[in-house]
């Protein structure tokens, strides 16, 4: 069987101390190593969180690619990253779970649209789109009062 590959973003606590956060990375770098093969990480540094978690404003984020044979490791990673409290949040990305077969060659020839959707767009189903590219409105409060229209 060939190896997947798998791609984990965590984000550690950035306000504990900078060689605590090496070495929470450190660890999921080697247990990688261990079942699997560690193909780059990539740090990102610490960056602001778009909304606050467990009080915590900013974070440390990591990414690892990796590519190992079952899904155990990721399996193992996300078990560790739940019972630590200095991991805030985490996600693990399998490379084609379920083997969808890759895009066809550019040159061969395209499937045909299911049958009665040849030339309409996707958003027509919905109806028209009376919200959208409404340029021609004026803004909220400038527009034109009742007496004004009226006249």
């Amino acid at each position: 069987m060939a190896n997947k590959p798998y791609e984990t973003v965590i984000v550690v606590d950035a306000m504990i101390p900078d060689e605590s956060i090496t070495s929470e990375i450190d660890a999921i770098g080697k247990l990688i190593e261990s079942q699997g093969k560690l193909v780059k990480l990539d740090r990102w540094g610490k960056r602001k969180l778009a909304y606050a978690i467990r009080k915590r404003t900013h974070g440390e984020y990591a990414v690892f690619y990796y590519e190992t044979d079952s899904g155990a490791l990721a399996a193992e990673i996300e078990k560790r990253l739940r019972i630590n409290e200095n991991c805030l949040r985490w996600l693990t990305i399998a490379d084609n779970p379920i083997g969808v077969p890759a895009d066809k060659v550019p040159g061969e020839e395209s499937a045909a649209p299911p049958e009665g959707r040849e030339g309409r767009d996707r958003d027509d189903d919905r109806g028209p789109r009376r919200d959208r590219d409404r340029d021609d409105r004026e803004p909220m409060g400038m527009g034109r009062g009742r007496r004004e229209r009226e006249e």
